[in-house]
């Protein structure tokens, strides 16, 4: 499969104010320098400043003259422009929230949609920009080696989406037909149609003053306003215009709870986001990992379900409150990235665990406090900065059970004090033997003995039987 820039539509979505327009702009600009031969439609939801009585699809106008150099930007970087007009704001979804605009986001992709002229399409919120072409190429690698049609498919090719809130119906709170609306890249001919849906009513989004919740629902499952989530109103509407079997007649409705599956693996790709080479300050702290994996359907779990569409559902991905923080995982190598790592003695600064010379000896990493299998494994600790402060220093590196409690390996490394500059990775590696069926609090452990600027990227756990 060969995708070329020329063949895409970029669909940039979302409200448009003082207050992020400098960040719109500087998107906005990435995007156009990225994408040179892609198709670019900017389209409004709303505005504190653009004339829309004077701006066109070619051209929009600021009625405050402070506003003129973003209008600039956005007339020279983008080839069309869309404009919402009909949208209203609505009550929370949940509670304590704040007022919601999913019609907003609606009338904005719907509106966008309509002016993409090419064969595929990346539909985007306009504060998520994908810096260059790392989405296409997960997208090509995850629809040739993993998805699979089945019966459930619509889609003439998959449409590729997040897994941060692609959410597991078989955990604590069951929404079932929940997949992120983040964003969508696939053929613009199944795309747009999943847009084309109708406003959320008041009646819709006011739907549990006026109704029981389920009865047997759990604390977590009543706190919505809504009948169903955002997320869970789009995609159902449209997957239940094809398939009349679906049942989904409130939030936590859990019918078709298998059905949701099925539809996710025959339609749908899932990556994780943070492996996208994406900008997104707003949900950096979704970007974590292990902290909600088992409530997500993660990358590796789509992959391991498309890898295994026998398997029994319930069996494969049911949580409850006990276990819903043990992650266990699936495919191996399986990588674990420094910011779902934690250190006492140094501090995570971006794709970092960074241990400063001055600080005392001690931990520098452990962590994430995975639930592992029984297997021979080795652990692969990737080290990009290692500088003894003084003559020597011994690093040891430990796997761990039941977090610390038990220690099923360890190997110590030592290095001698250099003036020298690293110019590649040292791997700190420790193979061990886990004889437990399920080890639950399982970690790596990093410790040294000496004062020492240290820098941490990863570490890869392999399975070796």
């Amino acid at each position: 499969m060969k995708i070329e820039n020329k063949s895409i539509s970029i669909v940039i979505h979302g409200g448009c104010f003082e207050k992020n327009a400098s960040e719109l702009a500087n998107i906005l600009i990435n995007y156009r320098k990225e994408f040179k031969e892609s198709e670019i439609i900017f389209s409004i939801s709303s505005s504190d400043f653009i004339d829309f009585n004077n701006s066109n699809e070619f051209s929009i106008s600021s009625y405050k003259k402070n506003m003129t150099s973003f209008c600039y930007v956005v007339n020279k970087c983008a080839d069309k422009i869309a404009y919402s007009h009909m949208a209203q704001s609505l009550p929370p979804v949940y509670r304590d929230g704040a007022n919601a605009h999913p019609n907003h986001m609606i009338e904005s992709a719907r509106n966008g949609l309509a002016l993409a002229s090419r064969e595929f399409v990346l539909r985007t919120r306009n504060d998520l920009l994908f810096k260059d072409r790392s989405f296409i190429d997960k997208y090509i690698d995850l629809s040739k080696n993993y998805y699979k049609k089945g019966k459930y498919t619509v889609f003439s090719a998959p449409v590729m989406i997040a897994s941060i809130y692609t959410l597991n119906p078989f955990t604590v709170v069951r929404l079932p037909f929940h997949y992120s609306d983040w964003f969508n890249f696939g053929k613009l001919a199944d795309i747009r149609p999943i847009w084309d849906v109708p406003f959320i009513t008041l009646d819709f989004a006011t739907y549990y003053c006026n109704h029981y919740y389920k009865v047997g629902s759990k604390e977590k499952e009543r706190n919505f306003f809504f009948r169903t989530a955002v997320e869970q109103y789009i995609y159902f509407n449209f997957f239940s215009s094809h398939f009349k079997n679906l049942k989904l007649d409130f939030h936590n409705d859990d019918r078709s709870i298998n059905e949701s599956i099925e539809i996710l693996l025959d339609n749908f790709v899932v990556a994780d986001i943070y492996n996208l080479n994406v900008y997104y300050p707003k949900y950096s702290n979704g970007f974590e990992k292990y902290r909600d994996n088992n409530k997500r359907i993660i990358e590796e779990t789509w992959k391991y379900l498309s890898l295994n569409r026998n398997i029994n559902l319930s069996d494969a991905i049911s949580v409850t409150e006990e276990t819903v923080h043990d992650y266990t995982p699936k495919i191996f190598p399986f990588k674990i990235e420094a910011q779902q790592l934690l250190t006492k003695t140094g501090f995570k600064f971006l794709k970092h665990i960074l241990v400063p010379a001055d600080a005392p000896p001690g931990v520098a990493c452990f962590g994430p406090h995975l639930t592992l299998k029984k297997g021979s494994y080795t652990a692969s600790v990737a080290i990009s900065a290692l500088y003894p402060k003084e003559s020597i220093c011994t690093i040891r590196v430990s796997a761990t059970g039941r977090t610390g409690s038990i220690t099923l390996n360890h190997k110590d490394y030592t290095f001698n004090k250099t003036k020298e500059r690293m110019n590649k990775y040292i791997y700190l590696d420790v193979e061990f033997e886990n004889p437990h069926d399920l080890l639950e609090g399982f970690e790596i452990v990093v410790r040294n003995d000496a004062p020492v600027d240290l820098a941490i990227d990863y570490i890869n756990l392999v399975r070796m039987d």
